[in-house]
């Protein structure tokens, strides 16, 4: 009877847990995909920039449970915010707390339950989908990464049932401590928070000295090393609560004494986030952080992905070198949007290469000048008789012809010589592109069709796009975990950030019935709220973006000239706002359809 019981209020709501259904699902999923990584120590130790990450990975993934924590605890308020009403009935009419307890207890754990199951069935296929298409679309191969991994399901469905068990004896005590009479009309109590302007000020002044410890913190990584990460994220924290409490408030009130307070419903919206902003302090806190975490670790995805052809083309003077062209891979290189392409007869006989003067003279060879430091500047042509003396020394030029166990020793000969010269004959043509970036699948194909038809393909097909293949190696696992990351702590700040709002739509419905039974209009309702809403996420939006700012003075290190972490930071930041504003738009409808009277309440 209690089992169909629950199961009748579920079906009764199912309009409002289908959302918190979502949301508890995706949670689910991405912490699933995250949990195959982690816990995947055959795919770590086989890819080498993702196990020299693994610290990242133990780092992401106490930090990932921490914020499902809090997702959970938000979601659970939502949920019990939806029903209190309902249960205080049900004691009206004769029900016993525990018969009550009992039914909260079981509809929490059957929500959770079944999210957690459709959480990992959603999780297998984005791990198999989702992933793939990101390692497709950064051009990378993972070994030993497979979407069905039987211990990160176990600890996802530990994890989540735990948890939800947890949720569920917390509902059944708080439930079981509540008077009917609260329950009945729990929407109806108002938290007036105190101002203390003293302490206010303290908290303003530590909050400003924590957060610039953090930003210092992340700074000098290169002399704390592993200590400022948990230092950095410790003290920002502080700092960031210590502000929002030391100065949100003492805002909103100020706001409230000017002329702008008395104009259409402004006045009722500063009083709503005088009462909500206090209890929101630490949620935006939270928010703000994975704001910042998220942008910062698409950012710096991003940055790899956009940076590593660059760095590529600045190893070296042509991007690929093709032997004996053929007809398919001759109309390859014809497509590629090259700066310039040179074509050499090559003599080769036993440790020698010779080389016809005529054609090098008529196809000047490249060569690319660097500073005494090593970095790499602009490309240039030699004449000639300065190519003889310097050029035909020059490692790229003797990377043109490589043998079994090095390089073959290059001599120039005049065009009769050159045509007498007995020896394997080999043309070579050479080609460096506008932008390497712009011609990766044009030139990846070009270097499989070279890997198929020469037994040793590396002392075949040499260049940039080799340097680059390379350095994808290297830092291509970077790119992965930053993009990874970046989207899991998106949908998990959007949604903690979704869920905190809308438990405490219920509580609203009274106060906007009250303003539409007085005469307020639909749109100006609508207006309000989504200025409301709009400001609880915006606090943590600029907080976030100050942080991500500051913090990305950590990947300098790891970004050698000519990469940098703030390149081309205005695009990345751009296309995260607007995922968040679409999360932003979702909350808004979903608490106008919760809150917003219909004609019928009139």
């Amino acid at each position: 009877m209690l089992g169909k019981l629950a199961l009748a209020g579920i079906k009764n709501r199912r309009r409002d847990y289908l959302v918190l259904l979502a949301g508890l699902t995706m949670s689910a999923a991405i912490f699933y995909m995250f949990a195959n990584l982690a816990t995947n120590q055959a795919f770590i130790k086989a890819n080498g920039a993702i196990s020299s990450a693994s610290a990242v990975f133990g780092f992401g993934a106490v930090l990932l449970i921490l914020i499902t924590v809090v997702y959970i605890m938000y979601a659970n308020s939502f949920l019990l915010s939806m029903r209190q009403h309902d249960y205080g009935l049900f004691m009206m009419l004769g029900a016993t707390r525990k018969r009550v307890g009992e039914l909260v207890f079981l509809e929490t754990l059957i929500l959770g339950t079944v999210a957690t199951a459709i959480g990992i069935a959603l999780g297998l296929l984005m791990s198999k989908f989702l992933v793939g298409f990101l390692l497709n679309a950064l051009g990378l191969h993972l070994s030993h990464l497979t979407a069905v991994y039987l211990p990160a399901i176990v600890a996802t469905a530990l994890l989540y049932v735990g948890l939800f068990i947890l949720a569920s004896l917390f509902n059944l005590v708080r439930l079981t401590r509540t008077t009917v009479l609260k329950l009945l009309h729990s929407d109806e109590l108002a938290n007036q928070p105190k101002v203390n302007p003293v302490r206010q000020l303290i908290q303003g002044v530590l909050g400003i000295v924590f957060l610039a410890i953090g930003y210092w913190a992340m700074a000098a990584i290169t002399d704390l090393e592993l200590t400022a990460i948990p230092l950095a994220l410790v003290t920002i924290t502080l700092g960031t609560y210590l502000l929002f409490r030391a100065t949100i408030l003492t805002i909103i009130r100020a706001l409230r004494r000017t002329s702008w307070a008395k104009k259409r419903l402004n006045g009722f919206l500063l009083g709503q986030l005088n009462f909500r902003v206090h209890n929101y302090t630490r949620m935006l806190t939270i928010v703000s952080l994975l704001f910042a975490m998220a942008l910062g670790a698409i950012t710096v995805g991003s940055g790899y992905h956009r940076q590593l052809p660059l760095m590529a083309e600045k190893t070296g003077t042509y991007t690929i070198a093709v032997h004996d062209a053929n007809a398919h891979e001759q109309k390859l290189i014809d497509q590629l949007d090259s700066a310039y392409t040179a074509t050499y007869t090559q003599k080769r006989q036993g440790k020698t290469v010779y080389y016809n003067a005529a054609e090098l003279k008529r196809q000047p060879v490249e060569q690319r000048a660097y500073t005494k430091t090593g970095m790499a500047k602009h490309v240039s042509r030699q004449s000639f008789s300065e190519f003889k003396k310097s050029g035909i020394k020059d490692l790229d030029f003797l990377s043109l012809a490589l043998g079994k166990v090095g390089p073959y020793t290059p001599k120039i000969l005049s065009a009769a010589q050159f045509k007498r010269q007995a020896g394997q004959t080999v043309t070579v043509t050479t080609v460096r592109v506008k932008h390497l970036a712009a011609d990766l699948p044009t030139l990846k194909r070009l270097n499989r069709l070279e890997t198929a038809r020469f037994s040793q393909p590396a002392q075949m097909t040499v260049g940039n796009y080799q340097n680059f293949v390379l350095v994808l190696g290297i830092f291509g696992g970077l790119e992965f975990i930053g993009y990874f990351l970046g989207i899991a702590f998106l949908a998990m700040l959007a949604s903690c950030l979704m869920f905190k709002i809308l438990s405490g739509a219920p509580g609203d419905q009274r106060r906007y019935r009250m303003l539409y039974k007085v005469g307020v209009r639909h749109g100006l309702m609508r207006h309000g709220i989504a200025k409301e809403i709009g400001i609880l996420f915006l606090i943590p939006g600029i907080m976030g973006i100050i942080d991500v700012l500051f913090g990305l003075q950590m990947f300098k290190p790891l970004m050698a000239a000519p990469m940098s972490p703030y390149q081309g930071i205005g695009w990345t930041f751009l296309i995260f706002i607007g995922l968040y504003a679409i999360y932003y738009l979702i909350t808004l409808g979903l608490y106008w359809r919760i809150v917003l009277p219909k004609s019928t309440d009139a």
